[in-house]
């Protein structure tokens, strides 16, 4: 994923609550939205960092762990989450999102160690009803940022941002093409997207290439949710705090493993999918009611087949994207490639 060319780099970047997604023309990075003060590791550090290379990163407040290097070194109560609105989001959520976004560069160009500056282009998204905060996103992005990690240091000179409602990047990856033109197979004229997100779910809807206002939002709750009451039932019957990474996998499986002993928790799990489930389709109802003027709906995001079949069942044109976490952010590159197109023809 190295460039050597003089031109811009352009990067699609989700900066989730729950994983950070960068999306390139070759490539593509991953990393849970996590990260706290480095400590020094006592043993197979060097093994350590070659199995989690570019979770390292320094800035001007320290030198920190991020993603699964954080997950797995550093105990809960030194971990910072990406939450949803702080209450000074150019201060606390943005010095967080930017610490996010110079760490999903770094791994983008990770082996670039000559100090020289390489121009960035970012398209990236926030959710539906945060998009006040979108001018202040802008401004934290923009500018040089040094890029200083484990495997990389150089200057990243943020030369555009753009930023648009989380699931229009959804949108995008269905109606634009990888290279940026518009995709003749997608037909419909009203299409709609949920994003089933960490900490949001998301609707949007799209009319013939124009964002519908009124049936748009958001609303707190997501995934966030089940982790919340799955941790809390463990933590109840362990008498102690259970990794993250441990609780997203009974989550995701139904069984926890204690003891050495693989246990059944598939019935616990959907008791705490129920209030995720009916955010979603609470949150549909009130923007699009019965559906019926809605051409197709893309479901889309890190909780995408959590909700799968209660949406199709009450939506029957939904459709799961392929590979759902990542779909805001091919969108969003699908985007900056497209205006990039649009400016070079009005030349």
């Amino acid at each position: 994923m190295r460039r050597n060319s003089v031109d811009a780099l352009t990067i699609g970047l989700d900066i989730g609550y729950g994983v950070v997604k960068a999306v390139v023309s070759d490539g593509t990075v991953t990393f849970p939205s996590v990260c706290g003060h480095a400590r020094q590791i006592k043993f197979q550090a060097d093994e350590i960092a070659e199995r989690h290379l570019g979770d390292q990163i320094q800035d001007d407040q320290g030198v920190w762990f991020i993603g699964d290097l954080a997950l797995v070194q550093l105990p809960p109560g030194e971990l910072l989450h990406l939450r949803g609105r702080t209450a000074d989001e150019a201060t606390m959520g943005n010095v967080f999102r930017t610490r996010l976004a110079k760490a999903a560069i770094g791994k983008l160009l990770a082996g670039k160690r000559d100090e020289s500056v390489v121009h960035v282009r970012l398209a990236s998204g926030l959710p539906v009803d945060h998009m006040t905060d979108a001018l202040e996103l802008k401004g934290a992005l923009l500018g040089q940022h040094r890029i200083k990690t484990d495997t990389a240091d150089f200057v990243a000179n943020v030369t555009e941002v753009m930023v648009m409602p989380q699931p229009q990047g959804t949108i995008y990856s269905q109606l634009l093409t990888s290279t940026g033109e518009v995709n003749p197979v997608h037909d419909y004229m009203r299409t709609g997207v949920c994003d089933v997100g960490t900490y949001t779910v998301d609707v949007a809807l799209d009319d013939d290439g124009e964002f519908v206002d009124a049936e748009s939002g958001s609303v707190e709750g997501g995934v966030s949710s089940a982790h919340e009451r799955i941790g809390a039932l463990l933590e109840r019957e362990y008498r102690q705090k259970i990794p993250f990474k441990m609780i997203e996998n009974v989550l995701r499986t139904g069984q926890f493993r204690a003891r050495g002993e693989v246990l059944d928790y598939s019935e616990a799990v959907q008791d705490a999918l129920e209030p995720l489930r009916s955010a979603t389709l609470n949150l549909l109802s009130d923007k699009w009611k019965t559906g019926t003027t809605i051409d197709v709906i893309y479901l889309s995001g890190g909780g995408a087949e959590l909700v799968y079949d209660d949406v199709l069942a009450a939506y029957p044109q939904t459709v799961i994207v392929e590979q759902p976490q990542i779909a805001n952010a091919r969108g969003y590159l699908n985007y900056a490639l497209f205006a990039a197109r649009q400016v070079a023809a009005a030349r």
